[in-house]
């Protein structure tokens, strides 16, 4: 079940999500176990908000953004998109000739901004191939549209005929934002859009799909790895490890009052900007689990160092603790945890 009831002004509703992949051996390719990539999350997204999915590489959180726009099938749980045509519809056990009309409200934006652009393409052919591929536009009303986009993010529209390999990264990043815009999505997914940009131009990008959600009431689904970069432009957040969601909450109760163990060593990580301040990191013991074979209980218990019986035991559920913000540990209530220190991770 969703950590938040279906309410008004939802536009997107995750319920216990899991994406599997099977691991095959021998010469008949018997399968023998699987990767549990995505493990049952469950989230609700709202119209205009973001939230930020958050956790170490590995831990699903592209392919939770994968298996919601279906580039990957889920391999149980629902996800209900609140589309502004059909209404409700779950997007997990459509069709892809069902999806066809759907996908043009949920756009993704890729990491890569180097090999998610066909080279071969001109910006004109890579801009346009939403509007062509749904029927929108063609002819002069098609270069007016493109044109349109690009301006919009920043580009010249004199650009439409060059191809992928005469821009910057921050440029092509542009292109793939313009790209997404196309068809007018209500849902974009973000898939760490800035971690391939330097610094510079990562402010940049973020500030420009801010201003892209306040003119075009865009909600976004924002994957990162960055915490500084999902403070500044996420207002909730929701931690992964090993395919499970362990918080979630608004992003500045998360960064200072963080529930679960993971978490706070996630904060304690954070770069401290002040050189008055000295605060050790938390150095987290052995290694990630692996999602093919994890461990019993909750799967953060062989690294935690709050960890008792009960969590090698018994697997946490995700369970409300304060208003709004969720957790999946058992001794959350007993616990009291640091978060980021007062203007070390503040944009």
């Amino acid at each position: 079940m969703s950590p938040e009831q279906p309410q008004d002004g939802l536009l997107l509703e995750v319920a216990d999500l899991k994406t599997h992949f099977p691991i095959r051996k021998g010469l008949f390719r018997k399968v023998v176990g699987h990767v549990r990539a995505v493990d049952g999350v469950s989230f609700t997204l709202r119209k205009g908000d973001t939230l930020g999915l958050v956790g170490e590489s590995g831990c699903g959180k592209t392919t939770t953004g994968r298996t919601i726009v279906r580039l990957l099938d889920p391999t149980a749980g629902t996800m209900r998109f609140n589309d502004p045509t059909a209404g409700w519809v779950d997007l997990g056990s459509m069709t892809r000739k069902e999806l066809a009309p759907i996908r043009q409200n949920i756009q993704m934006i890729f990491q890569d901004p180097f090999s998610s652009l066909n080279p071969r393409l001109t910006v004109k052919s890579i801009v346009a191939e939403p509007l062509i591929v749904n029927h929108v536009a063609r002819g002069e009303e098609l270069n007016d549209i493109v044109a349109g986009l690009l301006k919009v993010v920043g580009m010249r529209p004199e650009y439409m005929s060059r191809y992928p390999h005469a821009f910057s990264g921050g440029q092509r990043q542009r292109l793939g934002i313009a790209r997404a815009l196309a068809l007018n999505p209500k849902l974009i997914i973000c898939d760490e859009p800035v971690s391939a940009l330097d610094v510079s131009i990562q402010a940049q990008v973020l500030n420009l799909l801010e201003d892209l959600q306040s003119d075009f009431d865009l909600t976004y689904l924002f994957i990162a790895h960055d915490l500084s970069v999902v403070e500044h432009i996420t207002n909730r957040m929701a931690v992964m490890y090993v395919g499970k969601l362990v918080e979630l909450a608004a992003t500045e109760e998360l960064y200072y009052s963080p529930l679960h163990p993971y978490t706070e060593a996630l904060m304690a990580a954070v770069p401290i900007a002040d050189p008055r301040i000295r605060e050790r990191p938390i150095r987290l013991p052995g290694e990630v689990a692996n999602p093919a074979n994890p461990p019993s209980g909750c799967y953060f218990h062989p690294r935690c160092r709050y960890a008792k019986d009960v969590c090698a035991k018994e697997e946490p559920i995700l369970r409300e603790l304060a208003p709004g913000h969720w957790v999946s540990c058992h001794l959350a209530e007993q616990l009291t945890l640091r978060g980021v220190v007062s203007g070390s991770g503040q944009s």
